[in-house]
């Protein structure tokens, strides 16, 4: 146990009512600094309420009861810390902080200062510029702080690893992110504004499981120990995952505040499950092929139906498998979606955030969800699907560090380049002690898992949506093919990639697949679901 953490928040008898409904009723709380609460309730409870009133939001003023923020505040330049900061030197101007206690629904003028240091993530809304950079987006934000200009793309690259965002920083735009990867971005400006508070409404609500916990994670990383942090769930997973202490509300109410495990046992014993339809595993589809088709002719052999009417679709943050002997067609088909080749009938489709782009046709055209064609986008970027074909290898006159930067042409200052290399070598499972091994290296000194966990790294660090990975395994012993799947299932779980593994090694398949599709002499005879084994 650390030692006991200082009040920050206090909530004295507040009430509140929209219309005739009373949504808060006499909610007393003391919210300790850097200390993850939850705030756990059916949809209705008043939980979502107390959150933007925190926030400052107008129309939700409390009818009565006081909420009171304990501050270090500095007197020369207005910054404000959490009470710990009591006696620091302002990072700002030098200026010794003093306590200062606020009463935030009373004191206009501390209540505006107050609320650019108060962040907030809701569920829906993504609150990025779509048409803009990953980057330029956190820019934005870091201007407006004025952070220092200086220093500002460093700092960028520090709060994209910090949300898990680092294998990202080269993309065009926003609108090309995943839902996941978008609500991380959230998180990266709502960082880039340096908040003393983050909020988070349902933040995770609409997300599959898989994805969830990648932003999960992010939260926790980034307000460990200097942020503090409140978030709104109805999922008990959701409050475990993120918090030590939990308030259960009902209609309005307090029920129980106290230690997150305790107070969620408590609550699922009395309401247990909530709304587990809405639960899902993965995304939404990804990747959706309908009849589709690929016939040629051979001379010694007629017309060959290497892919013959195939309806499947992959899932965003899914590891998929597509089995089958030599010749089954498995490889023609991949080599549609990657827009290698061409089927000769139906459609095969990728989604890139919210667009369809068709990948089947010579010309890349983009859909809306209900059908209706409306652009012939003859521009296929890289990012929409990366391929490790079998039979690559790397560059062998090249270091690895050179492997993963200026050989693909990866063109960044040297420090910022070192920590995308070093946050993707991570998220494929190499340990810092390994990275700096392996980074002088060649590929000559390297073992069959190691090369085949850089290969996909390398492909990585080029930022694709969605990564196929053709034979990965190849001819290698079993304990190589054990480090090959863990680096898959392991860039899955730090990234948040879907990937898509093509293979005659069914018993691999099995271990890394969430589901696999067999398919013989072009057809898709099978999906097998391996996620509950």
């Amino acid at each position: 146990m650390g030692e006991e953490k200082e009040t920050f928040i206090e909530v004295r008898n507040v009430n509140k009512k929209f219309e005739d409904k009373t949504v808060l009723k006499n909610v007393n709380l003391n919210i300790k600094e850097m200390e993850p609460l939850g705030l756990l309730g059916k949809s209705g409870a008043g939980k979502s309420v107390l959150l933007r009133m925190l926030r400052g939001t107008d129309e939700y003023a409390p009818d009565s009861g006081d909420i009171i923020f304990r501050l270090a505040y500095c007197p020369g330049c207005t910054w404000i810390e959490g009470p710990s900061r009591v006696g620091d030197k302002c990072p700002k101007c030098a200026t010794e902080f003093e306590f200062k206690e606020v009463n935030f629904w009373q004191d206009k003028e501390m209540r505006r200062t107050l609320k650019s240091a108060i962040a907030i993530m809701l569920q829906r809304s993504f609150a990025l510029y779509s048409d803009e950079s990953v980057i330029w987006n956190i820019l934005e934000a870091l201007e407006r702080t004025r952070y220092p200009k200086s220093k500002r793309l460093k700092k960028v690259y520090e709060i994209l690893e910090s949300v898990k965002m680092l294998h990202r920083v080269n993309m065009p735009d926003t609108r090309d992110l995943s839902g996941g990867e978008k609500q991380r971005m959230v998180l990266a400006r709502q960082l880039a504004l340096a908040p003393i508070l983050l909020l988070a409404d349902e933040p995770t609500g609409t997300l599959d499981h898989e994805t969830a916990k990648v932003v999960h994670r992010a939260l926790i990383e980034t307000t460990r120990g200097g942020t503090t942090f409140l978030v709104t769930s109805h999922w008990p997973y959701v409050i475990r995952e993120l918090t030590e202490e939990t308030v259960w509300f009902d209609k309005g109410e307090i029920v129980e505040y106290g230690n997150t495990d305790d107070v969620v046992t408590a609550f699922e014993k009395e309401v247990g499950e909530i709304q587990r339809e809405e639960f899902k595993k993965f995304g939404d589809p990804i990747i959706r092929m309908e009849h589709l088709k690929k016939y040629y002719f051979s001379a010694s052999r007629g017309v060959v139906k290497a892919v013959d009417d195939v309806t499947l679709e992959v899932n965003e943050n899914e590891i998929f498998g597509v089995v089958g002997h030599s010749g089954a067609g498995k490889t023609s088909l991949m080599r549609i979606v990657c827009h290698l080749d061409s089927g000769t009938g139906g459609n095969a489709w990728v989604r890139v955030g919210e667009s369809w782009y068709e990948a089947s046709k010579k010309d890349a055209g983009t859909f809306i969800e209900n059908g209706v064609i409306v652009g012939g986008m003859t521009e296929w970027r890289s990012h929409f699907v990366g391929v490790l074909h079998q039979e690559y290898s790397l560059f062998p006159k090249l270091t690895i560090w050179a492997n993963l930067t200026t050989g693909i042409g990866l063109s960044m200052p040297d420090d910022l380049a070192k920590m995308k290399v070093k946050f993707v070598l991570e998220g494929v499972g190499f340990s810092d002690e390994e990275i700096a091994e392996v980074l002088p290296k060649t590929h000559d000194e390297l073992s069959v898992g190691e090369k085949q966990r850089v290969l996909i790294a390398q492909l990585l660090m080029k930022e694709p949506n969605i990564a196929v990975l053709d034979e990965p395994t190849g001819t290698m012993d079993p304990v190589t093919k054990r480090y090959v799947g863990e680096t898959i299932i392991k860039a899955r779980e730090n990234l948040g990639i879907t990937f898509v593994i093509v293979t005659h090694d069914l018993d691999f398949a099995e271990k890394v697949c969430d589901r696999v599709a067999k398919m013989e002499q072009g057809k898709v005879v099978e999906i097998e679901d391996f996620r509950d084994l």
